[in-house]
């Protein structure tokens, strides 16, 4: 039974209280799949680039882009990496094992249409270690940033993982009274809510995808879906 993690910015300025929470997922084998978003915008203002987000998209130029690669790999993936072998996880980082295309649009060089190497990814697991992925993309002229959570249901789809577990600096998808729900209505339905906005746009977006894509559970904080199949 494989299980995709998907670990975001936020939880991931403590690598080791990652790690714990990490570990805490059930599953026979694991793939973690990480973003960087804290981080990277911490990046950029060092840089002196000023974030921009459409749609709960950050938009990329050149000059982001080297923000984005130098946060996530130069600081998140090795962290990560380091505080997984600390606690007895035999973790090994990948990159170059997620394509994608230019998302069209104001976003720059984002992609989207994610496509994934999911012999190398199993080939790890079938080692018996722990594949950590960075969202970030190989495109056709230039690396791509790529959303961590459209990443991580393309990449639980093309292993036909059992789960995939978003964990998230938030409690869970709220309803429109701003309580948690513990059992998640369809995401199409909640996208079409006024009440969803920000980064929880992308995130149901890649929920909905993986579901129909045939993962038959999905973790949002303490929020599940499950697939209808």
């Amino acid at each position: 039974m494989t299980v995709v993690v998907k670990v975001g910015g936020v939880s991931l300025e403590n690598a080791g209280k990652a790690v714990e929470r990490i570990q805490e997922v059930g599953g026979s084998s694991r793939v973690i799949v990480h973003g960087g978003g804290v981080q990277i915008s911490r990046m950029m203002e060092r840089m002196k680039i000023e974030p921009r987000f459409v749609d709960g998209l950050r938009v990329t130029d050149e000059k982001a882009l080297q923000a984005v690669a130098a946060a996530l790999l130069g600081e998140v993936h090795t962290s990560l990496i380091a505080a997984l072998h600390t606690a007895g996880v035999r973790a090994v980082g990948l990159f170059g094992v997620i394509a994608a295309s230019k998302r069209e649009g104001p976003w720059g060089l984002v992609g989207t249409n994610i496509q994934v190497n999911a012999a190398a990814i199993r080939a790890v697991i079938e080692a018996g270690q722990t594949p950590v992925i960075a969202t970030l993309a190989i495109g056709g002229n230039s690396l791509l940033n790529v959303n961590g959570d459209e990443s991580a249901a393309a990449i639980a789809v093309a292993l036909e993982a059992s789960d995939l577990v978003f964990l998230t600096d938030v409690e869970g998808v709220k309803d429109g009274t701003g309580q948690v729900l513990e059992r998640g209505p369809s995401p199409a339905m909640l996208l079409k809510s006024d009440f969803v906005s920000g980064g929880m746009l992308p995130k149901l977006r890649a929920v909905q995808t993986a579901l129909d894509g045939g993962v038959g559970n999905v973790r949002v904080g303490r929020t599940i879906f499950a697939s209808t199949s």
